[in-house]
């Protein structure tokens, strides 16, 4: 896209973005108007951009990181039509009126680390799994396990200790919801051939997370009680090829028969 279009979609004087384009910081409200005509969110482009995200973008509550977590892998297992229902169930909650005190998001430093800190951040911090370990379980998840992250993986990519290849892009990018050849190309990190196919299950996990940001630890857990009402109880002789065992629960397996 040229300047002259993107000015035009964006809202920014043409003046103004080819400045930004020059190397002059751009402003936040250059951000808000750049996301939507790049295709992002816009407190993901304040993290793209080093620019601190305002308090009024950051997640709802600090601490639903493990809840988020367990949600994702329970519905990861649930047919479309019932994950349509978790996801309505997350767009009826109201948004909570009283904020507890909230830790600001965590962010990693990126003028010492670099974009490694920037694409952990934008995981931490804008997708409020500020554990590492909540981190690693929906990354392996949405991955199928074509790629395993740990835990102190994740933690040396934000710190720059771990570099980021070509795989590491793609995991980061399809839990956060961004297209693998934007992120690519913004890390600089080119892209093995053929890259992973385009999966709606996953596309529709990666909402799942950014929605539940603006959500509270309890009202995360009722849609995970929700969720996990939906799971039928594994029989103790069922071979794996037929169930997943998504969840365990009062000594039993839980889980939908695979289709």
């Amino acid at each position: 896209m040229d300047v002259a279009w993107l000015s035009s979609a964006s809202g920014i004087p043409e003046a103004e973005l080819r400045s930004v384009v020059s190397g002059t910081p751009p402003l936040a409200s250059h951000l808000d108007g750049l996301a939507p005509a790049l295709g992002f969110h816009a407190v993901d482009l304040y993290v793209i951009a080093g620019v601190p995200v305002p308090g009024t973008l950051t997640p709802r509550d600090p601490t639903t990181a493990s809840a988020v977590a367990a949600l994702a892998r329970i519905t990861m297992a649930l047919p479309s039509g019932q994950r349509i229902r978790v996801h309505r169930f997350v767009d009826e909650l109201p948004l909570e009126l009283e904020r507890r005190p909230a830790a600001l998001p965590f962010i990693y430093d990126q003028h010492e680390a670099g974009f490694g800190a920037m694409v952990a951040s934008l995981l931490r911090g804008n997708r409020n799994l500020h554990s590492l370990t909540a981190v690693a379980k929906p990354l392996a998840a949405l991955t199928e396990g074509q790629v395993y992250l740990a835990a102190s993986t994740i933690g040396g990519i934000g710190r720059g200790r771990v570099p980021l290849s070509s795989d590491r892009v793609e995991a980061f990018a399809t839990a956060l919801g961004i297209p693998a050849s934007d992120l690519a190309a913004i890390t600089g990190v080119e892209l093995r051939e053929p890259s992973w196919p385009d999966d709606p299950l996953v596309s529709d996990m990666a909402g799942l997370l950014w929605n539940c940001r603006r959500l509270t630890t309890a009202q995360v857990g009722l849609v995970r009680d929700e969720a996990q009402s939906m799971l039928e109880a594994v029989p103790d002789e069922a071979p794996d090829e037929v169930c997943n065992r998504v969840h365990h629960h009062h000594g039993r397996w839980w889980d939908v028969p695979r289709r």
